[in-house]
């Protein structure tokens, strides 16, 4: 599955550009719930952290989150 289609009713809230070789993309839903997308500068690698609440602390620590690949996402 792709990762656009987990970011379907999701906007773009938060972006951080060029940190230690990523860029980070942070996603937020009415409901409270957050996607955070991190890609590699060099664009070989995206991958998505998922949360139902917290947004603004889990943006802070980004780059401590665990992210996965679409493959290793639940279904929708």
């Amino acid at each position: 599955m792709l990762l656009e289609n987990y970011l379907s009713g999701y906007d773009v809230a938060e972006i951080r550009e060029s940190e230690a070789g990523y860029n980070y993309f942070g996603y937020t839903n009415p409901n409270g719930s957050w996607r955070i997308l991190r890609e590699k500068t060099d664009g070989t690698e995206y991958r998505l952290a998922i949360g139902k609440s917290d947004f603004e602390t889990n943006f802070t620590n980004r780059a401590s989150l665990t992210y996965k690949t679409s493959n290793q996402l639940p279904r929708l």
